[in-house]
Order: C-alpha cells, then structure tokens, then sequence
C-alpha cells in the first residue's frame, strides 16, 4: 500500500512540474539571483552568498530548459546563448534550424520564395562555345511566365482585434513613460520571460 502512494506522489509531482514548473522555476530562480546580488552588493560575503547566487542560475536556467523542451523554442535569448556556447549544447532540446523557423513564424517573416527558373550562366555557355570553336549558338527562346495560381489567403485578425493591440501597445508605452518604475519592473519582466 505504502509502495502505491510513494509511486501516486511522484507521478503527481511529475506533473506538476512538467505543467507549472518552468515559470515558477525561472520565476523563483531570477528573485534569488537578484536577491544574492543585492546582498553582495549592500556588502555580504560574497563567499557566503555565491552558493545561493549559482543556484538562483541554475534554476532559472532549468526552468527555461524545461520550457525549451515543452515547446521546442527558447523563450529567452540569454539562456539559449549560455547553453548553446557551454558544454550544455550537448543536451540542447532545440536545434538551430527548429529555432530559426520557429522565431521566423513567431515574428512573421517569411523565407524567400524560389523562382523555379535556373540561372543561366553566360560566361559558361561563351566558354564552350570558344572551346568548340563554333558560331555562337542562337538565343534560348523566351517563353512566357505561367501565371501563378495565388491560394486564397486566411483570414487575419479581425479589424478591432487590431485596433485593441494597438491601444494596449500605446498605453503600455504610455504607462512605461509615465508612471515611476515602469521600466525597471518591464526590464525585469522581459528578462525572467
């Protein structure tokens, strides 16, 4: 009996931390960091505060992991930089090319679209010619562009829906102007997220 509730509490836990771990993880681990900070810098020991500063960063930087692996993107470029430049690129979730795409969709841009045509190289084409020691070859006919069947286009945000982003991008800016540690609390809020 005692073997079955030992087995349920791990499986809940696991749970737990799969679902609400990575933002409470950075989350707490980003408050000890800049707890640690604050105390070195107000004059503690920096030996006695260096542990607690290691494991603010070290659990910041699981629960972006665990994140990482959720979703397949880094949601911080700072963790993505210190994993991919340490030995840690070995247990990177997210590869180069998944990350590229995802950021690429994530901000809206789009790869460039291939032509189909092959370039034609002239220089080539003159340099047989010469070496054939023939009459330059006629030119290659043009022929027509097929027109491109364009797909018909997915409805986008809906005209309010983009009015209301503007105003709440507006009144965050405003906010951030005007009211006394906006800025320093969105720094702070950009960087744990």
């Amino acid at each position: 009996m005692s073997i079955i509730i030992v087995i349920a509490a791990l499986a809940l836990a696991a749970l737990l931390i799969w679902t609400i771990g990575a933002p409470i993880a950075r989350i707490g681990g980003a408050l000890l960091t800049i707890a640690s900070l604050i105390c070195i810098i107000s004059g503690d020991s920096i030996a006695t505060r260096a542990p607690l500063l290691i494991a603010g960063v070290a659990l910041w930087l699981a629960g972006h992991f665990l994140a990482a692996y959720k979703n397949r993107v880094w949601s911080s470029r700072l963790a993505e930089g210190i994993v991919t430049r340490t030995p840690l690129r070995y247990l990177d979730p997210v590869s180069g090319r998944e990350h590229r795409q995802a950021r690429r969709a994530a901000t809206g841009d789009k790869p460039k679209p291939s032509t189909g045509r092959t370039l034609v190289d002239d220089f080539a084409q003159w340099e047989r010619e010469l070496a054939a020691d023939a009459a330059p070859a006629a030119p290659a006919p043009t022929c027509r562009p097929v027109a491109k069947r364009v797909p018909a286009r997915p409805a986008g945000k809906s005209r309010g829906a983009v009015y209301g982003t503007r105003a709440a991008k507006a009144a965050a800016n405003l906010a951030v102007r005007k009211v006394p540690g906006a800025r320093a609390a969105r720094s702070a809020w950009r960087f744990v997220s």
